[in-house]
């Protein structure tokens, strides 16, 4: 239940709104149209801004070919591309562009230039840097009103910072090849002194040195190491040649002759060999055809005998050679023992105290030198890299002149002024409803007078007698005949009189109407126009105001005389009076004579009307209202303050006057959906003739309804 009321709720609130918009849609639209046509207006005229990009690709220094493998790609820095933006929008790479392309003087006069301040200030206004999302490309985009110079300014800017970038890393890379060259001379200084120190302290403590004087070699644990694996290599040869010499001589000279083919390459002893078997089966096969003492067989034995003497002799030749090569070997090692002997006894000697500050000495020379070639080194390789090509900054589309400018955009402009108006006049209507203090719905007239709404009367309203009135506005005033008669109290007299707050409200024309209503039911109708300082009755009834209601207070006329018909049947009139008769009769509106009139007019008439001056303009209608007995109020539709209503009501009551209730007069009724129900949603004029015979039938189906109480 209560979700249900608080959406119901939520729903009203809304319609609050919309109803708020609709009644000031004039208001509305004439701010939105106002807005738009000045925001189109001033945007047609503004200069023409156009715009030029160059897209730049940006990435850290690197040579474009990596010359030492140990060269390191550098790290990413998230702050790389934010402080390359900052530099192509510096004074370093703008001032050069202003005065490449001249433009103090392209900008202000050949005459009188602009100052170089102002003109980075305004470029740099025009410019806008930009990264591509992702990418390391940046978008360098001007705006100006030459299309020309804008793509001139843009590729000037991105040739200017590419120059920058190359010629900062070169320029830093000649710095520190500078900066080595200086320590590379200082420290070629430095090793040359230690050289020295160690050369005068090697002859004054006379340290020895192995080696020739143009390479001496230094003693120390790596020498040392050196000698020792080289007579172990030394030793084992020797033992290598020793063993295979003793093993050839415990050898048959048979056997030895055939270890030498394998220890030796010589091809002379393979080929005697080859020939003393060859020789030997020669033998073999002429004995067997010929006898052991056969001239061919001692000719082979004698072959073989001499080609056996020479394969020894070569065998034993090999041998005295591996014999020869142990021996060397074996000198070789006692050498290299008695070098590595006199070493390590130098080395000792050079451990002593002795011989510590060319210790010393020596040290401080290999830092110095391990030093100067670190240096070198370095040098060399800076000063390969500077030579090899880089490319910190590519141009990867160059800007061209736009043929369409950017700024003003008319159509956005246009629609956002279109936007900005509907906002401003939509404020401007809730604004205006919040001054707006007027009656504007039923619930207003219940909430703050707490008094019911007998009828709702829309504009444009004429008189019904005369035929100027629609269908919907001859409803209306049925309807109110009908409301009245229902609010009536139970022997409540036929008199009725009408108030309003403030003049002007529709309060004597809402009279004839009523008046005429009640008259085509049959009903005997009188109007009194009370209003005794500003009478208007008798101009809008088209009767004389020679005498009226002043005359019979003035006793000067009777009821008779005073009572005029008027061009509508059963409707007549009771005029003010002349003007000198009226003013006199100001006092004797609270007279017994007038209480004696209501009470006449009340006996001889079905309705009887007084029309009185507005009830905060004088006490009369609060006197009138309190003799009549029971009034009714008019209020015209968004005109008075509801304080004013409200203020009405309190000085009626005060003054021992009833309402009735409350018609609500010159209601725009398209405009305020709330007053539909009482116009059978017919917009004044706009009824058609089916719904004419429709609401001639409901009147007369109504009017036959209050018949049969049996008020008239």
């Amino acid at each position: 239940m209560d979700q249900t009321q608080s959406t119901q709720e939520t729903r009203l609130h809304f319609l609050d709104y919309w109803r708020v918009i609709k009644s000031r849609r004039i208001i509305v639209f004439m701010v939105f149209l106002l807005v738009a046509l000045v925001v189109g207006t001033v945007t047609s005229f503004q200069p023409k801004i156009y715009m030029s990009a160059a897209r730049i690709k940006v990435e850290q220094e690197r040579p474009n070919v990596n010359v030492f493998e140990q060269a390191q790609t550098p790290g990413y820095d998230p702050f790389f591309l934010q402080t390359q933006y900052e530099i192509i929008q510096s004074q370093k790479i703008l001032y050069p562009v202003i005065e490449r392309l001249d433009l103090r003087k392209r900008w202000g006069t050949p005459e009188n230039p602009l100052p170089l301040d102002f003109a980075f200030d305004r470029l740099k206004r025009s410019l806008s840097v930009r990264r591509s999302r992702d990418t390391s490309l940046i978008d360098i985009a001007v705006f100006d009103r030459d299309n020309r110079l804008a793509a001139d300014i843009a590729n000037t800017i991105a040739e200017l910072f590419e120059r920058d970038r190359l010629e900062v890393k070169s320029q830093q890379t000649q710095k520190g090849i500078d900066k080595l060259q200086d320590k590379m001379v200082q420290q070629e200084e430095r090793l040359r002194q230690a050289q020295e120190k160690v050369e005068q302290l090697r002859k004054e403590l006379k340290v020895p040195i192995f080696g020739s004087a143009a390479n001496p070699v230094k003693l120390n644990e790596l020498t040392i190491q050196q000698m020792e694996s080289q007579l172990t290599l030394a030793r084992l040869e020797a033992v290598g040649r020793e063993t295979r010499l003793s093993e050839l001589k415990k050898l048959t000279p048979q056997l030895r002759r055939n270890a030498i083919t394998i220890l030796s390459d010589d091809t002379n002893v393979r080929s005697l060999l080859q020939n003393l078997t060859d020789a030997e089966l020669r033998i073999e096969v002429l004995k067997e055809d010929y006898g052991p003492d056969h001239p061919n067989v001692r000719t082979a034995i004698a072959a073989r005998d001499k080609l056996q003497e020479q394969l020894d002799t070569r065998v034993e030749g090999l041998v005295r050679g591996f014999e020869v090569d142990y021996e060397m070997v074996q000198a070789r090692v006692n050498e290299l023992k008695k070098q590595l002997d006199e070493i390590k006894a130098s080395s000792l000697a050079l451990e002593g105290e002795k011989y510590l500050p060319f210790r010393n000495a020596q040290r401080e020379e290999d830092l110095e030198e391990k030093l100067y070639a670190a240096l070198k080194t370095r040098l060399q390789q800076v000063t390969i890299e500077q030579q090899v090509p880089r490319s910190p900054v590519e141009v990867m589309d160059r800007a061209e002149a736009s043929p369409f400018p950017v700024r003003p955009n008319i159509w956005l402009n246009t629609i956002l002024g279109a936007v900005a108006g509907l906002i401003m006049g939509v404020a401007l209507a809730f604004f205006i409803e919040f001054l707006d203090t007027s009656i504007k719905k039923m619930d207003d007239v219940e909430r703050y007078l707490g008094l019911p709404v007998l009828g709702v009367i829309a504009q444009n309203v004429g008189l019904i007698s005369r035929g100027e009135s629609a269908p919907a506005h001859l409803e209306a005033y049925r309807m109110l005949r009908t409301n009245i008669e229902f609010a009536k109290p139970d022997g409540a007299g036929h008199s009725l009189c009408v108030l309003s707050a403030g003049a002007g409200e529709g309060k004597s024309l809402t009279i004839a109407n009523l008046a005429g209503v009640y008259a085509q039911h049959g009903a005997r109708a009188l109007i009194v126009d009370s209003d005794l300082r500003r009478p208007s009755v008798h101009r809008l009834l088209g009767v004389s105001n020679d005498m009226g209601l002043a005359d019979y207070l003035a006793a000067n006329k009777t009821i008779d005389e005073v009572i005029r018909p008027t061009d509508t049947p059963n409707v007549f009139v009771i005029p003010s009076g002349s003007g000198a008769s009226a003013k006199a009769a100001l006092p004797m509106l609270t007279s017994s004579r007038m209480v004696d009139l209501i009470q006449a007019l009340d006996a001889r008439f079905d309705l009887v009307l007084y029309d009185t001056p507005p009830v905060l303009g004088v006490s009369d209608a609060a006197v009138t209202a309190r003799e009549v007995g029971t009034s009714i109020l008019v209020i015209q539709h968004r005109r008075y303050p509801r304080n004013m209503a409200k203020r009405a009501l309190q000085i009626v009551e005060n003054a021992g006057g009833k309402l009735l209730g409350v018609i609500v007069n010159n209601v725009h009724v398209g405009q305020d959906e709330t007053y539909y129900y009482y116009h059978d949603h017919l917009e004044p004029g706009a009824a058609t003739p089916e719904s004419k015979a429709e609401a001639s039938r409901r009147s007369k189906s109504k009017s036959d309804e209050i018949e049969l109480t049996g008020k008239y």
